[in-house]
């Protein structure tokens, strides 16, 4: 009967602790500095990941200064408030790889942008060219 309640003891421990984030955690904390934010600005930026796989993004100033990182699930959505205005360098980590888009997005005053990850129907991958761990972790 011990034997039984400890095994249900550990798998209830499993489940508890192996889940996986939510949409919206800053899963990073300890390895990023602290969030830039702006709340004169009114500036937002929303997230829409439609792809099979779940993804951290990391938003950065146009000199790779560390802004603000999100964990977004497959097929969720996330909205990044009170950014600061400017043109950002987006990085993003889909669990297997690391990239960054040549993209940049532009944030201006009491404005909302949208960033949509998506796989189109001629490529097998999201639009980026991959980068290091390092180079995604940098402050």
């Amino acid at each position: 009967m011990k034997r039984l309640l400890s095994i249900i003891i550990l798998l209830m421990c499993g489940v508890i602790f192996g889940q996986r984030p939510k949409t919206g955690d800053k899963i990073y904390l300890e390895r990023y500095p602290a969030e830039q934010t702006n709340f004169v600005s009114s500036a937002s930026l929303v997230v829409s990941n439609t792809t099979e796989d779940d993804m951290i993004v990391v938003l950065r100033d146009g000199g790779y200064h560390f802004i603000s990182h999100v964990y977004v699930r497959a097929h969720e959505l996330y909205v990044i408030e009170n950014l600061p205005v400017g043109h950002f360098i987006y990085q993003y980590f889909n669990l297997k790889t690391y990239f960054e888009s040549p993209e940049r997005i532009p944030i201006e005053i009491e404005s909302e942008q949208y960033l949509n990850f998506f796989y189109s129907t001629g490529a097998k991958k999201i639009i980026g060219f991959e980068i290091s761990e390092e180079q995604f972790f940098s402050n």
